[in-house]
């Protein structure tokens, strides 16, 4: 009796702890959802660290060198440089709202790949996909909590995983299958009781544990990988499970497609899972020693590792078409937190303005946006912080943006399919010991020997202080003729400069624009306003007298600066 009350109790304790815990993680969920939904139309705020954004770059740098993830934007790729000038990196964080690892790494992808067609349609595709996240919050934050169950895969990428897989090379059960003969032969053995019976049954069995924890610490850390793939098979059967419109109908027959290569692997994968989890109880203690004797989770894990390394291509699929919705939500989570966007028009030719209305960088908490309609390039002036390398940032930043993710911080966007590149927030290479002035040089070459191939898809470049790391003669004669290539038909180039010569020399190339401020009760206003026309403002000197240098080195450097501008020659007192 009193061990019938002992058991009763047990169960109604143990009964109560899972009815709890389902309670709790309701509420967990219930919260979490609650907070996607007010995070709708604000900025994600998360750091990352060097390591992540790496580990988040993998998926881009294999698709780039792997045949199996296509290699369809290689050539209009954004490349280092061109990333590190625009400070993608923070471009991608303000944008990412993705809740898993997937999602993240198929969105910084996007960005580093700029589409020079939509031929096949994925960008109206896209777009439609888009609108309805943004249109319909429930399949939205339905979508969100299944890719939250997803996750993330930890320190490496999954297409580091896969790789790792691939160096355990085809892996046999035949090891196993002899060990669990051994076994069977060794306890016919006892019961015909002959007298090697015991001694056979003690060596099988120790041959079977030893050769079991062998394999067992080669498997191991492989599981984790598993586990991620079982992750997206349930992500997926979840995502296909939600309600949706037509607008979603081909996003979810290709999900189901994906999903039927992996029928056998999610079959096997019971044992495998709890390969490196125990609890310690009686019963799994019981079970690991049946699995030491018998390699059956060992035989699992194998036809589980000939699935993933057959299927590895729809792997990297599911991956994608899994990472592809995330990366739809974060776009739509992003327009909703821009005071205004736009869809951009794009066209092929080489002849076609680019038009950008109310342009702003978004990025920027507050900031002052600009317009301008272009059939050719542009030379910027303007003094330090008036808002020349932001409006080049700007403009860049959009361009690559309505290539990728069809949004841009404007109030109308409108140009050409572009291959874009920069050379702006340059540095001294000192591993390589390079000086500014060499790794200036060799950006710029880079851009020259772009804009000698593909005449088919227009060049937008953008350079900020065209050689500035040499003298004022050879910087002028070479910027020149560097300019006026980069003016040829089939090339936008924007310049900033602050070499009012340049604006003279290539006037006939370019279109003159320029930024000020004012000196104004002792400070410096800056309108941040794009404006016609060469700079004509002499502020730089009367900043000095701001700053408190004295009158007298004020007057003579305002008197040289005057009588330059009138002779053309530099003359001393």
């Amino acid at each position: 009796m009193e061990i019938t009350v002992l058991f009763a109790i047990l169960f109604v304790v143990f009964l109560y702890v899972m009815i709890r815990g389902a309670i709790e993680e309701k509420g967990r969920r219930k919260k979490y959802r609650r907070q996607l939904k007010e995070l709708y139309g604000s900025f994600p705020d998360r750091t990352y660290s060097a390591g992540e954004l790496d580990r988040i770059a993998r998926y881009y740098w294999h698709r780039r060198g792997d045949n199996l993830y296509g290699k369809r934007y290689d050539e209009n790729a954004i490349d280092e440089i061109t990333w590190n000038d625009l400070s993608m990196d923070n471009i991608f964080a303000r944008m990412n709202y993705a809740q898993s690892s997937s999602g993240e790494e198929y969105l910084y992808a996007m960005l580093r790949s700029p589409v020079i067609d939509d031929r096949d349609g994925a960008q109206e595709r896209m777009e439609a996909h888009i609108k309805y996240m943004m249109e319909n919050e429930d399949v939205r934050l339905d979508t969100m909590m299944a890719l939250k169950d997803l996750g993330h895969t930890g320190k490496y990428a999954l297409s580091d995983y896969l790789d790792y897989l691939d160096e355990l090379g085809v892996r046999s059960n035949r090891v196993h299958y002899g060990c669990i003969l051994l076994l069977v032969v060794s306890v016919a053995a006892v019961f015909v009781r002959t007298s090697l019976g015991v001694p056979l049954l003690i060596a099988a069995a120790c041959l079977n544990i030893v050769t079991y924890m062998k394999e067992k610490g080669i498997a191991a850390p492989y599981v984790t990988t598993f586990g991620y793939i079982l992750r997206m098979i349930h992500c997926v059967d979840a995502i296909i499970k939600i309600p949706t419109g037509p607008a979603m109908e081909d996003y979810v027959s290709a999900l189901k497609s994906e999903r039927r290569h992996f029928r056998d692997f999610e079959k096997h994968s019971g044992m495998v899972m709890k390969m490196n989890a125990s609890t310690g109880s009686v019963d799994e203690l019981l079970f690991d020693y049946i699995k030491m004797l018998t390699h059956v989770d060992l035989i699992q894990f194998n036809k589980m590792l000939n699935i993933v390394q057959k299927n590895k291509k729809e792997i990297i699929g599911l991956a994608g078409d899994i990472g592809y919705i995330d990366a739809v939500i974060s776009i739509a989570y992003f327009r909703a937190a821009l005071p205004y966007y736009t869809t951009p028009v794009l066209q092929t030719g080489t002849d076609s303005r680019l038009v950008i209305s109310e342009g702003f960088h978004p990025c920027i908490d507050s900031p002052v946006a600009n317009s301008f309609s272009q059939n050719r390039g542009m030379i910027i002036t303007g003094s330090n912080a008036s808002g020349k390398s932001t409006f080049l940032k700007m403009t860049a930043v959009n361009a690559i943006l309505a290539q990728t993710i069809n949004t841009c911080a404007a109030k109308m966007y409108k140009g050409n399919y572009y291959r874009i590149y920069s050379s702006m927030s340059l540095r001294d290479n000192l591993d390589n010991g390079e000086s500014y002035y060499i790794v200036e040089i060799k950006a710029l070459k880079r851009i020259m020997d772009a804009a000698d191939t593909d005449g088919k898809t227009p060049l937008l470049c953008f350079v900020d202080e065209v050689l500035r790391g040499t003298n004022t003669v050879e910087r002028i004669a070479a910027s020149t003729q560097i300019l006026e290539r980069l003016a040829q038909r089939g090339i936008y180039c924007f310049a900033a400069t602050h070499d009012i010569e340049l604006t003279h020399l290539l006037e006939r190339y370019y279109d003159n624009f320029h930024f000020e401020e004012e000196v104004k009760d002792g400070d410096v206003l800056f309108s941040y306003r794009l404006l016609g026309g060469r700079a004509h403002t002499r502020n730089a000197i009367k900043l000095l007298e701001i700053i408190g240098f004295s009158k007298e080195i004020i007057r003579k450097a305002d008197d040289m600066a005057g009588r330059f501008l009138q002779d053309g020659e530099w003359k001393r007192q």
